[in-house]
């Protein structure tokens, strides 16, 4: 059979503009005036590196990305590094945390794992966690929480060992506000009043990916493209997406006063609790999905899915 030398021509110069368009838009930006403005800081990340979450540890940043393992910047974002010692090789990373010396590692059913040495090098801690896929952390008080397809696992060990203390759900999301928990999950979002022994139902009318609070509010967004608010303890939930657009919010954080949200086409800031919302994607890609959002020392840091 001949060959269709313009088909393949069309095929490679398809492929290149790909790969052009993926070097051009970034994978990781550094905002250092409150998510107003923004660089490109992600020299040594995988073109198509998808970034599922972000750690800051003793002026360390880590990024778990879809497919290419963990990457390490040790000179506040300029260059990036793999660190894979001790994970497995196709490992999918959803979830980073700290607690106290150790940073854990939560993966798509690879189980979670531990590092001593600020990412260097990882060992397995899997001891009473029978689900294999970890979604997300949160640290209460000396506590551990780990969110998974089957439900809540706690750790009051620094991660040797696991307690499930709510089955049978998958958990999307955890934080707190005035001491209580709030859990985001694939039928609602429940409370527990009780650090975790008892847990009931605050929100049940849709499936809600992700949850965080600023201190004042707690944010609960769902798959529905909705953002509603409370703060006491989901009696009331307030409409908390006025300016958003109606697509996915991925992630809320704040600094300050200031919140930021990862949109499907962007990033957007609020200063007045949510209630309005501007973008705020200055030197980012345009019309570009962003996913997790990271405060430190050196700014906000954002990275595209």
């Amino acid at each position: 059979m001949p060959i269709n030398r313009r088909a393949v021509l069309t095929t490679f110069i398809l492929s290149l503009l790909s790969s052009l368009a993926f070097a051009q838009d970034g994978r990781i930006f550094l905002s250092k005036d409150s998510g107003t403005t923004w660089k490109r800081m992600d020299e040594g990340l995988p073109q198509k590196a998808v970034v599922n979450d972000l750690l800051s540890v003793k002026g360390i940043v880590l990024a778990g990305t879809q497919a290419h393992g963990l990457f390490i910047s040790e000179d506040q974002l300029n260059t990036w590094h793999a660190s894979n010692r001790g994970l497995p090789k196709d490992i999918k990373i959803d979830a980073l945390e700290v607690f106290e010396n150790r940073i854990l590692l939560g993966s798509h059913k690879h189980g979670l794992f531990i590092s001593n040495d600020n990412g260097k090098n990882w060992f397995p801690s899997n001891t009473g966690l029978t689900d294999s896929t970890v979604r997300c952390f949160y640290i209460y008080e000396t506590r551990i929480l780990a969110g998974t397809n089957n439900g809540i696992y706690i750790s009051t060990d620094k991660g040797r060992s696991w307690r499930n203390i709510f089955p049978n759900r998958q958990i999307n999301g955890i934080t707190s506000l005035k001491d209580k928990l709030y859990v985001a999950g694939g039928d609602g979002v429940i409370l527990s009043s009780n650090k975790g022994e008892t847990w009931k139902f605050i929100y049940r009318k849709a499936t809600v990916h992700n949850i965080s609070s600023n201190g004042a509010y707690v944010f609960a967004m769902s798959y529905e493209a909705k953002v509603f608010k409370t703060n006491d303890d989901g009696i009331s939930w307030l409409k908390a997406d006025s300016g958003l657009p109606n697509q996915y919010t991925f992630q809320i954080k704040n600094i300050g006063q200031r919140l930021i949200a990862c949109q499907w086409d962007g990033v957007y800031r609020s200063d007045n609790n949510g209630n309005n919302w501007t973008k705020s994607s200055q030197g980012l890609p345009p019309f570009k999905p962003f996913k997790e959002l990271l405060i430190t020392d050196m700014g906000v840091i954002a990275s595209r899915p």
